[in-house]
């Protein structure tokens, strides 16, 4: 068994290996506590923004469906006429300098992954710093509202739209707090947000209901043709939750035949990809895309998605948006 089995077994199955963390847990929370007081009451620094800040984060620990959510909030506010900036720590990049603002020439090594995907899909102003409010202060320069990617427990950073994006298949799996449980904080914190969105399960309780939708299987670099129906694939995904990307792959007619196995936002060897395309076409997530497009694969693909949320979604955020504005005497739209 993998180390990475072992933990999802105790974090959404019923080992009994739980309580044996639950000390560590105990000290986590206590940890988070006091942070969050000290944030809350003004002896911890934080920055609060002369334009709209809206946070899209979550409570568990990996993925949960939230870069298709920011892509999504995006484009509607930039059709709504907004300059939208986007921010992320830029979780495993290394750029040169802090902040740094991503372009369609930065390479997938200094940008991180998710936030060259959310420039290539958005066109929005993307910018990178672990300190995010220095990327939020550069932002406010020329953009009318920031949407920052995770950052939910970023307390340093004043926000004024929070919105949660859950797995709605797992939930908050056993309910505990890291290590014993996947939470970074407790179930409490969902009924605080501004939205709760359910990602591919059933809404309860006001959630929003989302799901995500496939834009076709694209040739990764323009020079492979079409992959042909029930097609025998080898598969990719350096993502946080890979068997959803496998069963979509499965419910498309696909028969998964080898796996290529890397972490969350991690890097395969191009060599070994080179290698497994060469046996069966390799598909990859659009995460993964944005690491090895250019670098000579041939007969290799990725997979689009794309939130789908209901109307009165947007139609209440642009709402809490314009009176934000409005209060920071913004530009209204």
């Amino acid at each position: 068994m993998s180390l990475e089995s072992w933990v999802k077994g105790i974090w959404f199955g019923n080992s009994g290996w739980k309580y044996c963390l639950l000390p560590f847990s105990g000290l986590y929370a206590a940890v988070t506590c006091v942070r969050r007081f000290l944030y809350r009451r003004g002896i911890a620094g934080s920055y609060r923004s002369s334009i709209p800040v809206v946070v899209v984060g979550n409570i568990m620990v990996g993925g949960n469906g939230k870069t298709p959510v920011v892509v999504a909030i995006a484009d509607f506010l930039q059709k709504q006429g907004y300059r939208v900036a986007v921010v992320s720590r830029g979780y495993k990049a290394h750029p040169p300098v802090y902040p740094y603002e991503v372009t369609a020439e930065s390479p997938a090594s200094c940008s991180g992954d998710e936030p060259k995907l959310i420039m290539k899909r958005t066109g929005a102003r993307m910018i990178i710093d672990p300190v995010r409010s220095r990327a939020v202060a550069l932002a406010e320069k020329d953009c009318d509202v920031v949407i920052t990617d995770d950052g939910l427990q970023h307390y340093a950073l004043q926000r004024d739209v929070e919105i949660i994006v859950m797995d709605g298949i797992r939930r908050t799996g056993n309910g505990h707090l890291f290590p014993a449980g996947p939470l970074r904080e407790g179930e409490w914190r969902l009924k605080t947000a501004d939205f709760l969105i359910n990602n591919g399960g059933v809404p309860e309780n006001g959630e929003i209901s989302m799901t995500l939708s496939v834009d076709g299987v694209v040739p990764l670099d323009g020079t492979a043709k079409q992959l042909p129906e029930k097609a025998e694939i080898t598969v990719l995904a350096g993502i946080g939750s890979p068997d959803r990307f496998y069963a979509t792959l499965e419910k498309l007619g696909y028969r998964i035949m080898k796996k290529v196995e890397i972490g969350d936002h991690e890097r395969a060897d191009i060599n070994e990809l080179l290698k497994a395309e060469k046996e069966y076409p390799l598909v990859m997530t659009e995460k993964d895309y944005v690491k090895y497009a250019g670098q000579g694969l041939v007969n290799s693909y990725y997979v689009p998605v794309s939130a789908e949320l209901p109307e009165n979604f947007f139609t209440e955020l642009l709402s809490k948006i314009r009176k934000v504005s409005e209060g920071k005497g913004s530009s209204d739209r």
